[in-house]
């Protein structure tokens, strides 16, 4: 598209995500698999990514998540536009004596799909045109302990699977001339740790990850010159943290504020192999919300964000995005809600502008098990 989207070009074992950028490190991080939580700004720590969330649960509840995604690329080279519709997550927590609650869940932790041109290649006549496709995800298991009515205190193991997979084409004028393709696989044991209190009108939330070692194994084929190369590869990513808090302005107004931290300028590999220079960097991302039932059963959801992404482009320029988001919730009558969240962003990094949608639904199941009995016909 232009010369910007070439300096975002990375080394062959860069993963990105849902964008026309391809800034390397481990992709995008994936919104919160919550479609009230995206309404209200995308805040993890008062949702259910926090394994001490929420503070009291008197019924079995699940929730499914779908999450559909799209990007227009403009340049002076013109417009182009990506998109995407996949799972998202799955919620459960299961409410048991004294207290405590069985929690399980899968979702998104990075999402590795992208498609990027570089125009041009100083002293030759092709260009690259490379595609990705991929993510990492995590299977949560946990437990978590109500306590004094105001508090609860959780803590989960997550086993982080994944793949992807790159093509790099090599174009000349007339057609494609080679395409080299790159497949790695991921796997990782993590855990995460969360909290939540209530006092009055307050709500607080914080979720802490301690950081974990992540196994990356790629094999790269270079067609129609070498052959193959296999390599496995371990990094380190650093610890991250996240803080909410909500205040119940009246019985139909709420408001929300977050904020994320990640200081993953240190990322580490730990094998002999040179590292790439990603660019990683210690990032923010701060989110408002407030939430306003129109009546008991439809809520209406709006919030902004700002993100600073952990990474910036090859040219070391920062990638940053400013959201908006709005959501609601659609009452199912003995059986829950489908709730809808959206997010309308604007990304930048140099000379390259990029907007994205996102569209998530979640269908939320909350019902106390002695009334499920008839439901499922046992």
């Amino acid at each position: 598209m232009t010369r910007s989207i070439g300096l975002l070009l990375a080394l062959a074992s860069a993963l990105v995500g849902q964008s026309f950028f391809n800034p390397r490190a481990l992709g995008e991080v994936s919104p919160v698999a919550d479609a009230r939580a995206l309404g209200l700004g995308g805040n993890p720590a008062l949702s259910w990514l926090n394994p001490g969330y929420p503070v009291e649960l008197d019924r079995t509840t699940l929730g499914l998540t779908a999450l559909g995604a799209g990007a227009l690329g403009r340049s002076a080279a013109g417009d182009r536009f990506i998109g995407n519709a996949r799972p998202a997550g799955f919620n459960s927590a299961v409410p048991l004596p004294l207290g405590l609650r069985l929690r399980l869940g899968v979702d998104e932790s990075f999402n590795q799909d992208f498609d990027t041109w570089a125009d041009s290649v100083p002293g030759q006549n092709w260009r690259y045109h490379v595609t990705g496709r991929g993510g990492v995800y995590a299977l949560r298991t946990g437990l978590a302990w109500s306590f004094a009515g105001t508090g609860c205190a959780g803590i989960e193991y997550r086993r982080l699977i994944g793949a992807s997979r790159e093509n790099w084409r090599f174009q000349v004028p007339g057609g494609y001339v080679s395409t080299d393709t790159v497949e790695v696989d991921f796997a990782a044991d993590a855990v995460r740790a969360g909290l939540a209190f209530r006092a009055g009108r307050f709500n607080l939330g914080a979720a802490f990850d301690p950081g974990y070692r992540l196994t990356a194994r790629s094999l790269k084929k270079v067609h129609g010159v070498v052959g193959e190369s296999l390599r496995t590869r371990t990094l380190v990513l650093p610890w991250s943290a996240e803080l909410g808090a909500g205040f119940e302005v009246s019985d139909r107004l709420g408001l929300l504020a977050g904020a994320e931290y990640r200081p993953w300028s240190g990322i580490e590999f730990t094998d002999s192999f040179p590292s790439p220079d990603w660019g990683t960097r210690d990032a923010w991302r701060f989110s408002l919300g407030a939430e306003f039932d129109i009546t008991p059963s439809h809520p209406l959801r709006v919030g902004g964000s700002w993100t600073d992404w952990y990474f910036g482009t090859a040219g070391a320029e920062p990638v940053s995005a400013l959201g908006l988001h709005l959501g609601t919730s659609v009452p199912i009558t003995g059986f829950g809600s489908i709730d809808v969240g959206t997010e309308l962003a604007r990304r930048t990094a140099g000379g390259l502008t990029e907007y994205t949608g996102k569209l998530m639904l979640t269908l939320a199941y909350q019902e106390a098990w002695l009334r499920r009995t008839r439901r499922w016909g046992y």
